[in-house]
């Protein structure tokens, strides 16, 4: 573990142990002395916080440094101390319906037939890239395409040992060639070129969404479902992905977590839950969750982004409550099969956060959240004392931010503006954001 994550994780012991949280996000917020805080930007591209400013790092279409360009549709991404220098994976949630111009080639045929067995796919044009910053600066050193041929990468994590986990939200398969989608691939940002694109078949083939994980080692996977199911990966190797089981989560007195209609979850209350075997970790159709399902499972309203800290997992439910406007749930790791499952916060109204998605901890230990809706989105800080900070809105388009991730070494956000096609940096007084 490197310093920053050791000092953000334990920043966040007390933040994530306050109650008041909950009190203080159910009370009505006062959106317009917050939105007065911010600054409307002249090149209309994202309104900051009046103690904030950004750059923009990349930008879709332009050439990166290996010959392709930059992807569009960035989503999920991690922040890496490599070599002296930082180092971004970033995903890209391309399908081929986007169209070519989405994708990192301006000759498919050519340069996929170059990329051999290294790309994955020749139906598929998603993937990840690596962004390569001087630490001091933050100026880009070079870009260059690090994942190849998979679809729709949506978010993911990092992992204990310093790699990031990127995910398929998508399950087609390519008939011709016998592919298939709907899996997890690790990225080694110490590669200085392309991976070699791996399927962590072990870890289950579904929609999936995002990675975290707890102290012993384990992954928890979400699933991007109206009816998804949240899932526990138990490696063989503790170091390694390639082999293990995997389980989804019950909680014992709730059959269905969404409160759409009646409230069968109840906010702050603690559940006893278990983990269900799941056998058939590699369907060829679309049948995992209901295998988790039939076995007791509970479905959760589209699980999202999800954080760990020592203490707990944090998982946005984009979808769920009374409004279907958010959840968030807390699970209290053990090694045993029982553990705690709570609902932490549920959004009750229009006036608090609107649909959690993209989730991380700040190097302060501040809890950071991406809206993802159709209307306008916002990217939310919420303090250790349960007050809500506005940092950032998308003004001038309803693109949801994604993958928002901090510099291994310092206080600088990095995050992206999906639809725009955009990677920026973000630094300022946060001090003063927070305040």
């Amino acid at each position: 573990m490197d310093r920053r994550t050791f000092i953000s994780l334990s920043a966040l012991l007390p933040f994530f142990g306050m109650k008041n949280l909950i009190g203080c996000m159910e009370k009505k917020l006062d959106h317009s002395s917050l939105i007065k805080k911010l600054v409307r930007d002249p090149r209309k591209i994202v309104d900051l916080n009046t103690s904030l400013q950004y750059r923009i790092i990349s930008e879709q279409g332009t050439m990166m440094s290996d010959g392709f360009k930059v992807p569009g549709l960035a989503d999920g991404m991690g922040s890496f101390l490599v070599d002296d220098k930082i180092v971004l994976v970033r995903n890209h949630e391309i399908v081929p319906a986007h169209g070519i111009d989405k994708g990192p080639f301006q000759n498919p045929k050519i340069q996929i037939k170059r990329l051999g067995k290294m790309h994955y796919d020749n139906n598929a044009v998603g993937g990840t890239t690596n962004i390569v910053l001087n630490k001091n600066s933050k100026d880009v050193i070079k870009e260059y395409l690090s994942l190849s041929g998979t679809h729709q990468n949506c978010a993911g994590g990092t992992t204990p040992w310093g790699t990031w986990l990127t995910c398929e939200e998508n399950l087609s398969v390519n008939e011709i060639e016998q592919i298939s989608h709907g899996y997890v691939f690790e990225v080694d940002p110490k590669n200085p070129s392309i991976c070699d694109p791996i399927p962590l078949k072990k870890m289950g083939r579904f929609n999936h969404e995002a990675v975290a994980f707890d102290n012993f080692k384990n992954a928890y996977l979400t699933e991007d479902r109206s009816d998804g199911l949240i899932y526990k990966f138990v490696p063989k190797n503790p170091n390694s992905l390639r082999d293990g089981d995997l389980f989804a989560l019950k909680i014992n007195d709730i059959n269905d977590s969404r409160n759409w209609s009646g409230t069968q979850a109840q906010l702050n209350k603690s559940y006893l839950g278990s983990w269900v075997k799941i056998e058939d970790f590699d369907p060829r159709e679309d049948t995992m969750r209901k295998e988790g399902m039939v076995k007791g499972a509970t479905p959760f309203a589209r699980p999202e982004g999800i954080i760990a800290n020592t203490e707990a997992i944090y998982i946005c439910c984009t979808s769920g409550g009374p409004i279907k406007k958010g959840q968030i749930w807390k699970i209290k790791p053990t090694l045993s099969k029982k553990l705690s499952v709570e609902l932490w916060y549920e959004v009750q109204d229009d006036s608090s956060l609107n649909m959690p998605d993209n989730i991380t901890i700040a190097p302060w230990g501040d809890l950071i959240v991406c809206e993802d809706n159709s209307d306008i989105n916002r990217l939310w800080g919420i303090n250790g004392k349960g007050k809500p900070y506005l940092i950032a809105q998308n003004s001038y388009s309803n693109s949801e931010f994604a993958g928002v991730c901090f510099s291994p070494i310092d206080n600088t956000m990095f995050v992206n503006i999906q639809s725009n096609g955009l990677t920026l940096l973000i630094d300022g007084k946060w001090d003063q954001v927070r305040a």
